[in-house]
């Protein structure tokens, strides 16, 4: 025999709802036998009236009957007070105020969790204190100095243990940091060791190729293996390359050539650089460039590398047979370059995903790109003083680089 208590659908709504519907069946019953019954009326209206009160009181006996199965399922679960709307208020009004005193907020951080406490035991004390002060005060107690004095007690080991536990929050603090520093500098320094170890057996591989791809005698079918080959070795001779260079870029140990340079004629000779590849885009550039030159203070080498990047992924990843914009403006005493194209896919991805590295929009990969594309062009514009802002709206991507003027 199953003696426990099966809750069915219409017990999910609040003990209190469910029993504010008496009322309105209560109402319903009376208002309709009212209508339906009066003295004087004919013997078949007195039967079709007596039809009608048979049928709504039974109706009425049903839903009430059903409410109060309900309640009774509840009162023997335990649940009748506790599912309500008036307790579930009272509860979280109650919780609520509990919150701000048992220190749950902090129960993963001990010592913010002592500093709440502490600061708790202080002001109740404190408040204490002043009520007594005030009561011997009136009462004319000679005593009214001694809650001062305590008060000066209770200070002084307040500030002396909140001083310790933040003397432990910074040197956790700064041990945390150092770990994270410690990680970052050895993963860049894999990156690069890797990086530079890769380049000698991918020089040696990439040469080969190029003397193997000169043999006169080689059948088309071995031939296209070797163009195979040399396609892909150079691919991977490009990423090892942009991995090295990220790497050396974000430790900061990369050599600069700074010089004042016209930030203008820089991008005319990026895009010129890459007229066969904006050709076999299917793509049309549009520039919108200032008259007169806007020099900065940078490494013209890095800066063409930016540019190159950002263009490059605009041509891979816009929208055939649409525009690319690049522009160029002084804004408020900076050189600001925009670089704009209509996304060819849906961008999924916020703004700090796609500077990450290897990341890269287009999930199905249908077009080469390793993901270090954006990164090497952030951290370059970075190290040359600049600042790197990509944006997204709907399938519009753009790119803005900043530089100081050079005046």
């Amino acid at each position: 025999m199953d003696d426990e208590i099966h809750l069915t659908k219409i017990d999910s709504i609040f003990s209190d709802v469910l029993f504010s519907f008496f009322i309105p069946l209560a109402a319903f019953w009376i208002i309709g036998i009212s209508n339906l019954y009066y003295s004087g009326m004919s013997h078949v209206r007195q039967m079709y009236s007596a039809v009608w009160i048979g049928i709504i009181t039974a109706f009425i006996s049903v839903m009430c009957g059903i409410i109060l199965l309900s309640l009774t399922r509840k009162a023997k679960s335990g649940r009748l007070f506790k599912h309500t709307v008036v307790y579930l208020v009272l509860y979280k009004i109650y919780d609520f105020f509990k919150s701000l005193y048992d220190g749950r907020m902090f129960e993963r951080y001990p010592l913010t969790k002592s500093l709440f406490y502490r600061q708790l035991v202080f002001i109740t004390s404190s408040a204490f204190l002043v009520f007594l002060t005030f009561l011997f005060f009136l009462l004319y107690v000679p005593l009214f100095l001694i809650p001062p004095v305590v008060e000066i007690v209770i200070i002084y080991w307040y500030i002396k243990g909140n001083n310790k536990t933040f003397e432990d929050i910074d040197k956790g603090f700064n041990e945390s940091l150092g770990e994270q520093m410690k990680a970052e500098r050895m993963k860049i320094a894999l990156v690069t060791n890797v990086s530079h170890d890769l380049k000698t057996p991918l020089t040696s591989i990439i040469s080969y190729v190029d003397l193997l791809s000169k043999e006169e005698d080689l059948s088309e079918t071995v031939r296209d293996y070797v163009n195979v080959l040399s396609e892909k070795s150079n691919r991977l001779k490009n990423i090892v390359s942009d991995l090295f260079d990220l790497a050396k870029s974000t430790s900061g140990d990369i050599p600069l050539e700074l010089e004042s340079l016209d930030i203008k004629k820089l991008i005319e000779q990026t895009l010129a650089d890459m007229e066969d590849e904006i050709e076999k885009s299917n793509l049309q550039i549009k520039t919108k460039l200032p008259e007169n030159s806007l020099n900065i203070y940078s490494d013209g080498k890095k800066l063409y590398r930016v540019f190159q990047n950002v263009i490059d992924n605009a041509l891979k990843y816009a929208l055939p047979g649409t525009r690319v914009y690049v522009e160029l403006e002084e804004i408020d005493g900076k050189a600001v370059a925009k670089i704009k194209n209509t996304a060819g896919y849906e961008m999924d991805f916020t703004a700090e995903e796609i500077l990450q590295r290897f990341s890269r929009g287009d999930k199905s990969r249908t077009t080469e790109g390793s993901g270090l594309g954006l990164s090497i062009a952030e951290s370059f514009t970075n190290v040359c003083g600049g600042k790197f802002k990509v944006e997204i709206d709907g399938d519009l991507f753009k790119v803005q680089i900043s530089f100081n003027l050079d005046k």
